[in-house]
């Protein structure tokens, strides 16, 4: 349940970083938001890619 739980709060922090990145895309800022939301919605996936395929 721990393991749901951070993948939850990584999703949840990731959908609000590339909402706030999008609302504000004008400036530089906004970007390097949308950028951190992108990368730790692939770093959710990786996770539940290597979780599915380790030996545990």
């Amino acid at each position: 349940m721990d393991s749901f739980l951070v993948t939850l709060a990584v999703i949840i922090f990731g959908m609000f970083m590339l909402g706030i990145g999008f609302t504000i895309r004008e400036r530089s800022s906004g970007v390097l938001l949308m950028w951190i939301g992108v990368l730790s919605m692939l770093s959710v996936i990786s996770y539940r890619i290597y979780l599915a395929t380790s030996a545990v």
